[in-house]
């Protein structure tokens, strides 16, 4: 393991990468460093779960479920190198791999079970190639499944177009994203034939959101939208949605046209005097009735 590994696991020391602007940097003059963001979720107002991420120096270094289980996160340079998941036991269950060009664009991802993983044998591989605006991914599994995509690239690295193949060589379906003013504004799902089939529009805050909130670029380095997005896009072609976008989400809209159903999120924030978040909360209505809440939690020290 390379020294800076080394060094993460005696003592968890990170480089703080550097701010490009104050918008990029958030709340100024502080000296506030983010130490973790709590996530409680549920379900007609009762506790289901939550998540907790740790930080030092405004790098994640590790991940813990409320079901005991954890991840590990481990850096080289300014990118997530590699990830080790365990479970309540302490039991190794999961690696996951990230490798890069010399532009610190993502190009492989890798997930691969351990030999104590009970769950499955089968490890997943996706591959990213660059060309101008844009990328060519396939997605593998060790049991023969597989797809591929062709993905378009706006001038600010949004991604502006999403069309997956089958093993065949067939469209199985093309995602479509809008922007305005760096905040994705809306996303569409099309079948083959060009029917929409899945839609989602979002509203934004007049704020730019601070480093904590858009905590992915300290992640996966310079080219982090593109990056992060690429990391979610492992299964169907989900996307970090919200999460590229530059401003604090307001509310959004979600519409499954073959199945007749809809989501709503609208979201509440806390901030503390010197501006920086503090506290979110996303309250979640679908169309059958169903109540969800996501409660952030920022802490500083």
């Amino acid at each position: 393991m390379k020294q800076l590994n080394l060094l993460f696991i005696m003592s968890f020391g990170l480089l703080l990468t550097s701010c490009k602007s104050d918008d990029d940097c958030g709340p100024s003059n502080t000296t506030q460093s983010l130490i973790s963001i709590t996530k409680n979720y549920y379900t007609n107002n009762v506790l289901t779960s939550s998540t907790k991420f740790n930080f030092y120096y405004d790098k994640l270094i590790n991940i813990q479920y409320s079901d005991d289980s954890y991840d590990d996160l481990y850096y080289e340079g300014d990118v997530i190198e590699r990830i080790l998941g365990f479970d309540a036991n302490n039991d190794w269950e999961w690696t996951t791999t990230y490798t890069y060009n010399s532009l610190n664009q993502l190009t492989q991802k890798k997930v691969t079970p351990s030999p104590n993983n009970t769950l499955t044998n089968v490890s997943r591989q996706k591959n990213f190639a660059y060309s101008g605006n844009l990328i060519q991914s396939e997605n593998s599994w060790s049991d023969g499944g597989f797809h591929k995509n062709i993905i378009s690239l706006n001038n600010d690295n949004f991604i502006t177009e999403d069309k997956m193949f089958d093993i065949g060589n067939e469209l199985v379906n093309t995602r479509l994203f809008e922007y305005s003013n760096n905040n994705l504004t809306k996303q569409i799902l099309k079948d083959p034939e060009e029917n929409i089939i899945y839609e989602e529009t979002y509203n934004y805050l007049n704020k730019i959101g601070s480093k904590e909130y858009r905590y992915s670029q300290y992640l996966f380095g310079s080219h982090w939208k593109t990056n992060s997005s690429l990391d979610k896009q492992f299964g169907l072609g989900q996307y970090a949605t919200h999460e590229v976008s530059e401003s604090y989400i307001l509310d959004y809209y979600k519409h499954n046209f073959t199945l007749n159903s809809s989501v709503t999120g609208t979201f509440n924030y806390e901030f503390d005097s010197n501006d920086y978040i503090t506290k979110q909360t996303e309250n979640i209505t679908s169309s059958n009735g169903e109540t969800y809440k996501v409660i952030t939690v920022y802490e500083y020290q």
